[in-house]
């Protein structure tokens, strides 16, 4: 199959997505989901014109002249009903949240007024204008307003409206069930000690670390061994979930198999080699509403296989209008080189400063360099028709979806 660039090989990926699909959650249980449906206020928000603070509600025209001692009508708390009338020369003490009584179009703050000797009586220092302090009914929201929109990614200020107006049940977009598994007969569990010349499994752990970033959990079905039948029934079973990731045996070796089994199973395979570097032997394939990726089988190479078209897939079937890793222009640090022909994502270094984006490459060793790509926090965009960057040169680069965590920590 012909090897096809980064950019038709994404496009082909997102022209063949299956449609997303919904779901029902407790509002409580539905952080870092997407709402599927806009929601509207079930009541006016204040529903009463309230208090913004600790104070005394009064009539503005009793204080045109300050100090004005008024009478003091009583106390209304939160929660309480506003049943006093404020009346010509009387105020009334109100809480922060307090509904504002019948007749008062202003709250003094507390700080700038005095309670008469007698207590029955208050002075007001300061003047206030018609309509301080209070926060009017209605105002935040109102009853049948459109409060949060579809397509809205649900965070903590989200689920607290929710619970504001009642939204206990949310309509979101579904998360996918995604299988992983690798191949490949050298491979042993990360809690087993690897035989002279074996490896333990890295992929699988790392794709499903990728996984937890986008809000996706994977199921794990094993190493499938490079034998025919053992590949294919792995294969079989990750093929019960909507997405089945396998790293290794998509490349042209003697056991790659995938491939054919795949065809074998019914899919189409859309396409087994992209113009990258790392992550050439790339595969997506599809049948009906499954999609298969089969990403290369060296550490790096999946990594970087995954963040560039399997985080576009799912993001965008879970409800993410924008999914793909952002990309930034910035200076490059120092030369790079590349044989042509190829768009490279290499691992770099990137950090704001006052001038713009700096961009670092690191030294690595190559796509099986997993040690030397955990410095990265981004990949610095190699186009396929350059040989050469030079220090100084624009360039781009993506963050990993961690970029913002990585600077909180001290490492480098």
């Amino acid at each position: 199959m012909t090897m096809i660039p980064f950019d038709e090989a994404l496009r082909k990926i997102l022209t063949n997505l299956p449609p997303s699909s919904f779901e029902e959650v407790d509002f409580r249980h539905a952080s870092g989901r997407v709402l599927a449906e806009p929601l509207t206020a079930t009541c006016s928000i204040p529903p009463f014109s309230k208090s913004a603070v600790d104070g005394y509600a009064l009539r503005t025209g009793d204080i045109e002249a300050v100090p004005a001692t008024l009478e003091l009508m009583g106390e209304i708390r939160a929660g309480d009903t506003a049943s006093l009338l404020v009346g010509p020369g009387q105020a009334a003490a109100v809480m922060t949240g307090a509904p504002v009584p019948r007749g008062a179009d202003a709250v003094q703050m507390m700080e700038c007024a005095a309670i008469t000797d007698d207590g029955a009586g208050i002075r007001i220092l300061e003047r206030v204008r018609p309509g301080e302090n209070i926060i009017p009914a209605a105002s935040e929201a109102s009853l049948g307003q459109v409060v949060l929109t579809a397509g809205r990614l649900i965070g903590p200020a989200e689920t607290a409206a929710l619970a504001t107006f009642g939204h206990v049940r949310v309509r979101v977009y579904r998360r996918p069930t995604v299988a992983i598994m690798a191949t490949g007969s050298e491979l042993v569990e990360a809690d087993q000690v690897p035989p002279p010349h074996g490896i333990r499994n890295s992929n699988s752990c790392c794709l499903a670390a990728q996984l937890r970033l986008l809000g996706l959990e994977g199921e794990y079905i094993g190493i499938a061994r490079d034998e025919r039948n053992h590949l294919r029934e792995r294969l079989e079973t990750g093929l019960l979930r909507d997405v089945l990731l396998v790293s290794g045996g998509v490349s042209v070796g003697a056991y790659d198999f995938v491939e054919e089994i795949l065809r074998e199973l019914g899919l189409e395979v859309i396409f087994s080699k992209v113009a990258i570097r790392p992550g050439k032997p790339t595969l997506f394939a599809r049948k009906y509403g499954k999609l298969v990726f089969g990403l290369p089988g060296n550490p790096v190479s999946t990594f970087v296989s995954f963040e560039l078209f399997v985080r576009a897939a799912l993001g965008r079937l879970i409800g993410f209008a924008r999914p793909d890793l952002p990309r930034v222009q910035g200076s490059l640090a120092s030369r790079i080189t590349q044989k042509a022909g190829r768009t490279s994502f290499l691992p770099a270094s990137v950090v704001w400063r006052s001038e713009g984006w700096q961009i670092h490459p690191l030294p690595w060793k190559g796509s099986s360099d997993i040690i030397g790509f955990s410095r990265a926090d981004g990949l610095v965009v190699f186009p396929a028709g350059r040989d050469v960057m030079e220090a100084g040169d624009k360039a781009e680069a993506l963050l990993l979806p961690d970029y913002w965590q990585r600077q909180m920590t001290n490492d480098g």
